[in-house]
C-alpha cells in the first residue's frame, strides 16, 4: 500500500442538473411553510447474539429547536452507539466550538444548525438543504452498476442495497428521496462522547484505521492539528475506490477538554468548507437516493421484513 503524509484538501461536487421534485414530509404552517422534516434511512450492523446481520430503520426528525432519532429493528438487533443526539465538539483550524441540539431552525427542507465558538459569542453557519427526487414507480433497474462508482449510472436506492427484494418491485406513489446539499463556513471535525474509541493515541488509531481492509486497495493518510492553537492531533485515512467498492474516509482526533473523562481518541465526521453538492444527474453518474421520506420508508421496511 502507498502511505503519504499530506495536508487534506477540500473538494466540492457541483451538480450538473437538478432533477425532479416530489412530495415531502413536514408540519406545514398556514402560509404553506414547514418547520419539520423527517429523514428515513436503513442501516446494517452485526448482532453477536444472533450471529447474523441486523437491519434497522432510522428516522431522524428535525423540528425548529429539536432533533430526535428513532431506531426500529427490522431484522435482529441493530447496534450503533455513534447514532445519538448528544451535543458535539467541533474542531477546525485554530477553532473549537459546540454543535448543540438547540436553536435549530427548519425552513421547509433547509436545516440550520449554528456552531458556537468556545468561550465566545461567535457562531458559524452550518446548514443542510435537502433536494428532492420523485421515486414513484421506480424499480431496482433504475441503477446500473459499473466497475466502480465513477462509471456507475442511475438512481441508487435501497432496492439495490437489499437485492433479495424482487427486481420488479416498485416504490409507491408519494415516495421521495432526499439529496443533502451541505453548506459550512469552515472545514471541521465533529464528534461526541459516544464516538470515543479504545485507542490510547492518534498514532494507534492510525494503525487500526489503515488495517480496516485486508485487500490491496491503496490509501492516503493525512496528519494535522486542530482546535485552539491547533493543539489537538488529528488524522484522516482515505481508502480509494477498489473494484466495485466506493472510496472510504475515516477521521480520528486525540482530544481532551482538560478533564480526565474527556481524554481519549475519537472517531469523527469530516465536514468540508463551502457547499458540498452531490450529483443529481442520473444520466451522467450515480445519484444516491438512500435517504427517503416516510412513505418510501414504510414501503422499504415492509419489503425488507418480508424478504430478509
Amino acid at each position: 500500500m502507498n502511505k503519504l503524509i499530506v495536508v487534506p484538501s477540500i473538494f466540492s461536487l457541483a451538480a450538473v442538473i437538478l432533477v425532479g421534485c416530489g412530495e415531502d414530509d413536514g408540519t406545514y404552517n398556514s402560509d404553506g411553510s414547514s418547520n419539520q422534516i423527517t429523514l428515513t434511512k436503513f442501516a446494517n450492523s452485526y448482532d453477536s447474539q444472533a450471529n447474523a446481520s441486523a437491519i434497522a430503520r432510522i428516522d431522524e426528525m428535525y423540528r425548529s429547536g429539536e432533533h430526535e432519532i428513532k431506531t426500529k429493528n427490522i431484522v435482529n438487533n441493530y447496534i450503533n452507539q455513534s447514532l445519538n443526539t448528544l451535543d458535539k465538539t467541533v474542531l477546525a483550524d485554530n477553532f473549537e466550538g459546540q454543535l448543540e441540539n438547540k436553536n435549530i431552525e427548519v425552513d421547509n427542507r433547509t436545516v440550520k444548525r449554528p456552531i458556537y465558538e468556545k468561550n465566545s459569542n461567535n457562531k458559524v453557519t452550518y446548514e443542510t438543504t435537502y433536494k428532492t427526487l420523485n421515486l414513484s414507480s421506480l424499480q431496482a433497474t433504475s441503477y446500473s452498476a459499473g466497475t466502480n462508482r465513477e462509471n456507475s449510472r442511475g438512481i441508487l436506492t435501497d432496492l439495490n442495497n437489499y437485492p433479495r427484494i424482487p427486481a420488479n418491485v416498485a416504490f409507491p406513489a408519494g415516495s421521495v428521496c432526499y439529496i443533502p446539499v451541505v453548506k459550512s463556513d469552515l472545514s471541521f471535525l465533529v464528534f461526541n462522547e459516544k464516538n470515543k474509541t479504545g485507542y490510547a493515541s492518534i498514532d494507534k488509531w492510525i494503525e487500526g484505521a489503515e488495517d480496516r481492509f485486508n485487500d490491496n486497495r491503496d490509501y492516503r493518510t493525512s496528519q494535522f492539528g486542530v482546535g485552539v492553537s491547533n493543539k489537538h492531533k488529528a488524522a484522516q485515512v482515505t481508502f480509494f475506490e477498489y473494484q466495485n467498492q466506493p472510496s472510504y474516509q475515516y477521521n480520528g482526533v486525540e482530544y481532551t477538554d482538560g478533564s480526565n473523562s474527556s481524554k481519549g481518541t475519537y472517531e469523527a465526521d469530516y465536514i468540508a468548507k463551502g457547499t458540498t453538492e452531490p450529483n443529481t444527474n442520473s444520466l451522467r453518474g450515480l445519484v444516491d437516493c438512500t435517504i427517503v421520506n416516510e412513505v418510501a420508508g414504510d414501503f422499504l421496511a415492509t419489503q425488507i421484513q418480508r424478504y430478509y
